[in-house]
Formats: C-alpha cells, structure tokens, sequence
C-alpha cells in the first residue's frame, strides 16, 4: 500500500463525520499527513525516542500547536514499573523511567496521570495565570512553562492495561474541540505503535535481566538452535559462597535471600562496571566472562578482570561492616581467576534450551575456586591469568585440582 492510499482507504470505511474531523482542511489543521506516516514510515521505527522524535515533526509540519508531549506506559520489569518518553519545545526527546512504587508518590497521586489511568476518560483543562488553592503540583510546573492548555488522554491497550498522553500548549488560544478531537483520535492512532515499542522494550529488559545482554543479543540476531554457537576467548570469573548449605538450615529464609542478594548484586556491579556480564548464577555460585575480542587486548581485559574481584571483596568487606552490627552473618566468597577459549552454545533439550558455555577453561576456573577453601586464600588465579596482570603476585605452589591431568600452578597477590 503507497502513503497516497491511506487516506483514501481510511476515509472509505470511516463515519463521515469522524473522517471530516479528522482530515477536513476546513476546520483547522490536519491529522491526515500524521495518520499516513504512522501506517507507513512511523510503523517500522523501533526506538522510542526516535519515534516520537519524527511524530513531533509531523505533528508540527501539519499545523498542531504543541509546546510539549508526553507518552507513558506501564511495563513488565524487575527494576522499574513504566516507561515513557517527553518533550518539550527547546529540548530533545528524553526517555525517563517510573520506578516500583511511583504510583505511591506524591508527583502521582492527584496528578493528571491518575485521574487517565483509574477512569480512562480524558483530562482538559485551560491553565490560568493564578493558582487554584490545593492544586496539584503539575499545574504549578505547566503555569512555570508558560502552559496554557493542557490535555491528557487513555490510550487502552489490548491487555486492557492503559497508557496515556499528554499534549500542551503556550498558545493562548489553547485547544478548541476540533484540536481535542484530532488529539483523541491521534492517541487512538497511536495505540498500535505504543504496544510495539513498549512490547519490544520489555522483551528486551526481561531478557537482559534473566539471560544477560550477551545471550540475549545471540537469541535476537537469531541464535535459537539447538547448536547455534560460537568459539570466545575470555577471562572467567568463577566464585562460591562459604558456608552457604550451613547457612541455609539455620537462617530464615527472608534473611537468606538477603545474603544471597548482597552476595550477587554488589559481584555482579563490580564486574560490570569493567565489562564483565554474569553468564550464570549455579546455585550460590557465579559465572562472569570478561570477553577478549583482541588477542591484543588480553592484558587489558585481565586487568579489568582482576580490579572487578578487589572491588566485590572491598565492597563486601564494607556490607559485611553493616552485617556485623545488625548481628547478621558475613557474605564470605572464594573467587578464582583464569582465561582461555570456550565455545558459548545453544545447548539442551529439544524444547528446553540454554546457551552455556563449554570447554576445559571453564572447569578449571571452578576448581581454582575451589583452592581457595583448602588453601584459606580467598582470591586465586592461574599462571596463564597471573602472567597477564601488572599487580604484583605470588606464587601459591603447585597443585592437584580435581578433573586436571597435570598439577597447576596458582598464584595469588602479593601480600594478600
């Protein structure tokens, strides 16, 4: 279908008086230019800011008086609870994001925003220049603005969940019903595309958070066959709770899980902020990977490896500070270091599958770990690892490890 027969076709199978409203020249400014790039263009935009970027260019080019817009949805996440975009004349689009529990503050409750969402009808109001007494904070930033007509409208999702945008203006004239009409059908347009984006935006989070964004990049260029892999070269990170079967028989398990997340999110943030990504957590034990894309690099990445694992026993040395005062019992690790090339696949069961990866380096790095508990060192690394960082090591001797044909060398810092 070309963008010359939207309209056509639009006008065909709508009521006459709606088609009239929304594409009559007569009456004002036209949705009729914004309709056909939504249905053609607008549709194949994936990122939101992008596309709301275009939208307020069409909306403009078409003759809508618009000083500032506003879309948000509710969304499917473990660390934030809606997603929207904004814009305001005089700045970019921005993406912002509703954390757990915005719907308990004050910014939400008697906003425009909860008045949309708790009874799916519109909101319109003319802004004067003088306060209302107990109004609600937002007018006070739309009258800041110099806002003088403010519009907020449901868009109802296919899950029956709603969305909603606001649209407003400086112009003194503000918006007369034909505006608010062409508006209202304009959020009805916009349903669609809303849906795709914040569909998409949540697979994306989900996987991410539950995956990690390494495999989930595989899994949406394609990799999902059983087999679908490739050879990586990497530093690997492989650590252990201590003690953790004593401790869970003897802790509550709110309290449990509270170790258990200490443990994780403070290993996971020192890794990350150096380019590691957590490949998996095996019961309390954890998997990072510290890709070398260039053999060049080697040094580089083992460095950004080793700094990650100072930094999660610093860090945890200061949770454990806060842990001995409440009475609680420490977050104790061992932690073992090693690089080498594995093959990161697409393996399981025909319906049950998982990327992991496979190859004598990961298991290697596991039993280092395991040296620290026999050897009371709670950071251990490979000669291959050792030999890659400028800190000052020492050699630990050589060692048997379970599952390695030849004795091993391990190393740990010098004066640890």
């Amino acid at each position: 279908m070309s963008s010359a027969e939207v309209p056509e076709l639009l006008a065909a199978n709508a009521n006459c008086s709606i088609t009239d409203q929304l594409f009559g020249p007569s009456r004002g400014w036209s949705l009729a230019p914004v309709a056909v790039w939504l249905l053609t263009e607008g549709r194949l935009l994936t990122d939101a800011q992008e596309f709301v970027t275009a939208l307020i260019a069409r909306l403009e080019s078409a003759g809508a008086r618009i000083d500032r817009l506003r879309i948000s949805s509710a969304t499917l996440h473990p660390q934030f609870e809606a997603l929207g975009v904004s814009w305001s004349r005089g700045q970019e689009v921005q993406l912002w994001i509703g954390q757990h529990g915005v719907q308990n503050t004050d910014a939400y409750i008697g906003s425009p925003m909860q008045f949309v969402h708790e009874n799916r009808q519109p909101l319109h109001r003319r802004i004067g220049t003088q306060a209302d007494s107990g109004e609600h904070a937002i007018w006070q930033e739309m009258r800041a603005e110099g806002t003088r007509d403010y519009l907020a409208l449901p868009m109802v999702l296919s899950n029956g969940g709603v969305s909603a945008i606001t649209i407003a203006t400086r112009d003194t004239r503000g918006f007369d019903d034909d505006d608010v009409a062409r508006f209202t059908a304009l959020a009805n347009l916009l349903i669609p595309p809303v849906e795709l984006l914040v569909g998409r935006r949540t697979t994306l989070g989900l996987l991410d958070t539950f995956i990690g964004k390494r495999i989930s990049e595989r899994i949406l260029q394609g990799q999902v066959k059983r087999g679908d892999g490739e050879q990586i070269s990497a530093a690997f990170w492989y650590s252990d709770l201590r003690g953790f079967t004593a401790l869970s028989e003897s802790l509550p398990t709110d309290q449990l899980l509270r170790l258990l997340n200490d443990y994780y999110e403070y290993c996971a943030a020192a890794a990350a902020a150096r380019g590691g990504e957590i490949l998996q957590f095996i019961g309390d034990a954890i998997l990072i990977v510290f890709e070398i894309k260039d053999p060049a690099l080697t040094a580089e990445v083992c460095k950004a490896a080793l700094d990650s694992a100072i930094d999660a026993f610093d860090t945890i040395a200061v949770v454990n500070n806060r842990r001995r005062r409440a009475r609680q019992p420490e977050v104790e690790f061992g932690l073992g270091l090693h690089l080498g090339t594995v093959t990161h696949a697409n393996v399981g069961a025909p319906n049950r599958l998982a990327f992991n990866v496979v190859g004598p380096p990961v298991n290697m790095t596991a039993r280092i770990q395991g040296m620290t508990k026999k050897l009371q060192i709670p950071l251990l690394m490979s000669a291959d690892f050792a030999s890659q960082v400028d800190l000052p090591t020492a050699s630990v001797g050589l060692h048997e490890l379970r599952g390695i044909a030849t004795p091993q060398e391990l190393f740990k810092l010098a004066g640890d």
